[in-house]
């Protein structure tokens, strides 16, 4: 049996793009406190519990917010435990489509790793204010950037659009326009990183949850008494210099072509 706290806040997708943004907007601060909250319940799950639990649905809609804006990993309905260093090959692929990783859709590998990749698109649709699937935006949207780009007709993809403004050197471009305070481009690039390699196609080079902690704690959060915009005012916030830590270090010393497209793309 599992004990849930009583969360009344609301999920992540609620606020991102349904009911809950009529009580007012997400922070950039706000985002990050909820994806560092719902890293280390990953991190937890994977890293210091034997058998290890694969959640397998990571998605907007499965983190509660609680009233300090705390990410929490709810709906452990499809849930796996992995002895440590386990695989499993699964016969029916579970999960939200624009979540699954890649791997686990073609083959049906699954271990934490998948878990990983879902969260990598999660902290993408948290700075974008995207949906992973897009029906509702204009299918050609990939076509401004390249015409030969193979595409969905009926669909915008989150992680295709996002590396097609990256390939064109359009990175602070990607941040949801509805922010009213816009993140440092120096922290918005970290927090890029961290999704790239999250969703890295190769699951071996996807960083552990352990580590995804310690690369969002790298910047220390400022302390809000109000995580939301009040549609009424006007926000003044200044993001302080961001500390280095061994965990970033490491992540950003392997960055690959697409990390120094992003670099390249940000002015100094």
């Amino acid at each position: 049996m599992l004990v849930y706290e009583y969360v009344n806040n609301g999920n992540l997708e609620e606020w991102l793009h349904g009911a809950m943004r009529q009580h007012g907007l997400l922070t950039w601060e706000a985002r990050m406190k909820v994806l560092l909250g719902t890293a280390k319940g990953l991190a937890y799950l994977h890293e210091s519990i034997e058998p290890k639990v694969v959640h397998r649905d990571i998605k907007s809609s499965n983190i509660l917010i609680d009233d300090e804006f705390n990410g929490k990993v709810s709906d452990f309905g499809l849930a796996k435990l992995l002895d440590s260093g386990e695989s499993h090959i699964a016969t029916r692929v579970m999960g939200t489509f624009g979540y699954v990783a890649p791997e686990y859709a073609n083959s049906g590998l699954l271990n934490e790793k998948s878990d990983i990749y879902s969260f990598g698109v999660l902290v993408l649709e948290a700075i974008t204010g995207r949906e992973p699937i897009d029906y509702a935006r204009p299918a050609d949207e990939l076509n401004l950037f390249n015409k030969d780009y193979s595409y969905d007709c009926d669909k915008v993809n989150l992680l295709e659009w996002f590396k097609a403004m990256v390939a064109n050197r359009r990175t602070e471009e990607v941040v949801d326009p509805i922010l009213e305070v816009k993140p440092a481009t120096r922290i918005l690039k970290r927090v890029l990183l961290l999704a790239l390699r999250c969703i890295d196609p190769d699951p071996e080079k996807r960083p552990k949850m352990s580590q995804v902690v310690r690369m969002l704690e790298a910047d220390e959060l400022p302390n809000r008494e109000d995580w939301r915009y009040r549609k009424s005012r006007t926000a003044s916030m200044e993001f302080e210099p961001a500390k280095e830590n061994s965990g970033l270090a490491d992540a950003e010393s392997q960055r690959g072509e697409t990390d120094c497209q992003i670099s390249e793309a940000s002015p100094r």
